[in-house]
C-alpha cells in the first residue's frame, strides 16, 4: 500500500500505557462547520508557509472518521491534561485514524490548545510554517475536526487530514 503521513509537529515519547479513553461526543457542527470554512477560505488563495509555496488548494469536506479521530483525541488531550500528537496509551495518529476503519492514501493532523475560537486556532495554524503545509497541502481531501474544553490549556483542538 503506498500512503504518506505528515505531521506538523514534533511529539514528546509517551508516557506508560494508560486505559483506552472512552469514546468522545462529537464536536459541535458548528464548530466543525467553522474550521472547514476557514481552511477551505485559506486555500482558496496561493500561500507561502514557511520557506514552501502553495498554490491554491481545493476545497476539503468534512470526513465522520476523521472526525471521530480528531475528537477521540482533542477529548483524551482535555481529560488528561496533556499535549502532544501521541496519545498517552502511547497510539500515534496514524493508529488513531486507521481504528475508525479510514482507509487512507495520505493522513497529517495539526493539534492545538489554548485557543477559544475557530477563527483563532486556524489563524495561529496558518502562521505556523508545519500546520500551514498541513492546511494547504493539495493532497488532502478531507477533514475531521475535534475540539474540547478542559485540561491545562482549557481548549484543544485536532485537525486530522486525509486522502484516500
Amino acid at each position: 500500500m503506498d500512503f504518506s503521513v505528515t505531521v506538523a509537529a514534533a511529539s514528546a515519547p509517551a508516557p506508560a500505557p494508560t486505559p483506552a479513553p472512552q469514546p468522545a461526543p462529537p464536536v459541535s457542527g458548528t464548530t466543525a462547520q467553522q474550521v472547514l470554512q476557514l481552511v477551505n477560505q485559506a486555500r482558496t488563495q496561493a500561500r507561502n508557509c514557511g520557506a514552501t509555496s502553495f498554490a491554491a488548494a481545493p476545497a476539503l469536506t468534512l470526513n465522520a472518521q476523521l472526525a471521530q479521530a480528531a475528537q477521540g483525541h482533542a477529548s483524551d488531550m482535555a481529560a488528561k491534561s496533556y499535549f502532544s500528537h501521541t496519545s498517552q496509551d502511547g497510539r500515534t495518529f496514524v493508529q488513531r485514524i486507521s481504528a475508525t476503519g479510514y482507509a487512507f492514501r495520505t493522513i497529517g493532523e495539526n493539534i492545538a490548545a489554548g485557543q477559544s475560537t475557530a477563527q483563532q486556532v486556524v489563524a495561529g495554524w496558518l502562521q505556523s510554517e508545519g500546520h500551514c503545509r498541513n492546511i494547504m497541502n493539495p493532497s488532502f481531501r478531507e477533514l475531521g475536526v475535534g475540539y474540547a474544553a478542559g485540561g491545562s490549556y482549557g481548549h484543544y483542538w485536532v485537525q486530522d487530514f486525509g486522502a484516500r
